[in-house]
């Protein structure tokens, strides 16, 4: 399709894009998965955003006309906040900051009488897509608040004890998406933290899991479509901040704690040690960054290091803001190995398997480009990714349903036709009320929102969150990285 694109001039290519829709080729259309099925953008799920959700895109593209998801009302910001922050790009002078720029309501059809066909879970992994039976919006994970919102799975429902295959096989659909298993590793990226077992999902369980879901859903005349898992060190949550400053004539790295693998004893004045070629820094340091934390004293900085992630047991994350080399080496190894879980497994039950990874790899390398129109994944100016950094905008998410499209086309020998590009690109998609609140860090990406983020993208999964101090290192980081663990 990119190829057909860059072949069409400007307006030759909208026109393409536009095209109409050709008749259904299936009669009822259910996704499984988690934010990424769910359509969060920003940080927050929305009506504006659930609406150019992957799946709302392949199901107009499929005709389907009641195809139903959980809406959430978009609210204009009150202080104090009454909901979760939505997070947008906010313009100040010539230059583009992220901030809160509304938040989430209620729901708007809670009522339905059938199960939602948009059984995207926040904060889910792979594993709740069958265990998950009873949601609580009070409850103490990502996955258990957005259950009640989403599979209604609470005392006095009628979906009380369903989890997420249950209610979609009482659908009965001839068509299923399963886009699931970013939240078993993205955990590990937003907490600065590869641990697995508790931020990363093992492999071995993670296959056990993908298994348990397969085998609820597969059944004769059924069409199962997978998402694999996108690389998350590849995300604008981790690749926006850059781990060396520049300086005249040349860059220096900024200072981190060390780990096992990469001791650190720190030279005076400086009380970190500078990160080796390979780390990642991720966004939320820029807050830090902006305070002097993570710069060497001889640049004007306080000569602390950014923090690295923890776990203190029995429950405690302590996030951090870098992915050593070793830690991105093991999360992109179990990136690997549920690939090909995914690819094996959908195999054996004569499913389709769409190589997002792939796909966003390309993107990142080369862009994306339409009618002349080029897209990246840079962070805000890109126009792929929303303002959070880690789930696709409007338009990154039209890029996967095409890409769903362009899959299920070829292995399946379908005509559906591709989405209309042209109204996503040029609608902006904004809330229709709100107002910029800004915090600190070039980015102005608090701490508070970095909260809000770990919460939401499920590394909070069961553990209490200790916020790093933006003032000053924590007892003990001067020297070698001494983690607790079980």
């Amino acid at each position: 399709m990119k190829t057909l694109l860059r072949s069409l001039g400007p307006a030759a290519a909208i026109l393409a894009l536009a095209a109409a829709p050709l008749s259904a080729q299936f009669t009822h259309y259910v996704a499984l998965g988690d934010s990424l099925t769910a359509g969060v953008e920003g940080g927050c799920l929305v009506q504006r955003n659930q609406l150019a959700s992957f799946p709302a895109v392949l199901a107009n593209a499929l005709n389907q006309t009641d195809f139903q998801q959980p809406l959430v009302q978009e609210l204009g910001l009150t202080n104090p906040l009454v909901g979760a922050p939505c997070l947008g790009a906010v313009l100040s002078g010539s230059s583009i900051t992220v901030g809160p720029i509304s938040q989430m309501g209620g729901p708007l059809n809670a009522l339905l009488a059938r199960p939602y066909d948009n059984l995207g879970i926040p904060g889910a992994n792979v594993g709740d897509l069958v265990t998950l039976t009873h949601g609580n919006p009070n409850g103490g994970s990502t996955a258990v608040r957005f259950s009640a919102l989403v599979l209604r799975n609470v005392p006095g429902s009628p979906f009380d004890g369903m989890n997420a295959v249950t209610e979609a096989n009482l659908l009965g659909p001839d068509l299923i998406t399963l886009w699931a298993g970013s939240n078993d590793i993205l955990s590990a990226a937003t907490a600065g933290l590869f641990l697995p077992g508790v931020t990363a999902t093992p492999p071995d369980v993670f296959e056990d899991n993908y298994a348990a879901v397969l085998e609820n859903i597969a059944v004769p005349g059924r069409t199962i479509v997978a998402g694999n898992v996108p690389d998350v060190t590849a995300i604008p949550f981790t690749t926006t901040v850059p781990a060396r400053i520049t300086i005249p004539g040349g860059s220096v790295p900024v200072l981190g704690p060390g780990n096992d693998a990469y001791p650190c004893e720190p030279v005076a004045p400086d009380h970190g040690c500078p990160v080796p070629d390979g780390t990642l820094v991720t966004l939320p340091a820029s807050a830090l960054l902006a305070q002097g934390i993570g710069v060497p004293v001889a640049l004007g900085g306080t000569g602390q290091p950014l923090p690295d992630g923890q776990f203190i047991p029995p429950a405690t994350v302590v996030p951090g803001v870098l992915l050593y080399p070793d830690e991105v080496a093991g999360i992109e190894e179990y990136i690997a190995d549920y690939n090909a879980i995914i690819a094996a497994q959908i195999a054996g039950v004569g499913g389709a398997v769409v190589d997002i990874n792939a796909i966003f790899d390309d993107i990142s390398a080369h862009g994306f480009h339409l009618g002349g129109i080029n897209l990246s994944t840079a962070f805000l100016s890109g126009g792929i990714f929303s303002a959070d950094g880690v789930h696709p905008s409007s338009i990154g998410y039209t890029i996967i349903a095409n890409a769903f499209i362009q899959t299920m086309n070829v292995e399946l020998g379908l005509e559906i036709p591709t989405p209309d590009f042209s109204h996503v690109l040029f609608t902006p998609n904004v809330p229709p009320s709100g107002a910029g609140v800004r915090g600190g860090g070039e980015w102005h990406y608090t701490l508070g929102m970095w909260r809000e983020l770990l919460e939401r993208t499920g590394a909070a999964r069961g553990f209490s969150i200790e916020m790093p101090s933006a003032s000053a290192p924590r007892p003990g980081r001067g020297g070698p990285r001494r983690v607790v663990r079980d």
